[in-house]
């Protein structure tokens, strides 16, 4: 009998053992996993943070974390940005239609983010935007030449321009000796 008295608690004590461990392996692998997701959600902001600045899809600093659209952006900024870089540098073209058709839907058929699978002219743009910190220069300057090409022309200014109208003067300022001349030095 004095064994089996002796046992209850021994076994009590190696169940509250067990429980305890259990628990803490639990507990251990929700805050893994907490911390996974965290990361994860911290990975896929600073992604949009870098697409929707290159791409000038928002200019709210705090927003630029989440997807921004077509519809949110500035679309004619973002046709003057993919020129300025195709005009840059020759590697990699990217074109309009692959952006707009890449930008145009947050999730792709499986209904995960398309910013993890993007293009890799999409992927490349961004990264030449983003790096060294003068490629936002390039931009700049490439659209203001294009801004002060449309004023000696006597035509409105690109933002007001439909996305048709946009293209066109482009590819006629493109064209103008006085741009090449500007953009060779």
């Amino acid at each position: 009998m004095k064994k089996i008295i002796m046992f209850i608690p021994v076994f009590f004590i190696l169940i509250s053992m067990i429980i305890a461990c259990s628990i803490h392996a639990i507990l251990v692998k929700k805050r893994e996993a907490e911390e996974r997701a965290e990361a994860e959600r911290r990975e896929l902001e600073e992604l949009y943070y870098d697409q929707n600045t290159a791409f000038a899809l928002c200019y709210e600093p705090k927003k630029r974390f989440f997807y921004h659209g077509i519809e949110d952006g500035d679309k004619n900024q973002f046709i003057v940005n993919i020129y300025a870089y195709n005009n840059a540098q020759s590697e990699h073209e990217l074109s309009i239609d692959e952006f707009i058709d890449y930008i145009s839907e947050e999730y792709d058929s499986e209904g995960k983010p398309k910013i993890y699978s993007q293009p890799s002219n999409v992927k490349k743009y961004i990264h030449w935007y983003n790096t060294d910190g003068q490629k936002g220069k390039v931009v700049h300057d490439y659209s203001s030449c294009f801004g002060a090409y449309l004023m000696e022309k006597g035509k409105p200014n690109y933002w007001e321009m439909s996305y048709e109208e946009v293209v066109a003067n482009l590819e006629e300022f493109q064209k103008d000796p006085e741009y090449i001349a500007f953009m060779n030095g």
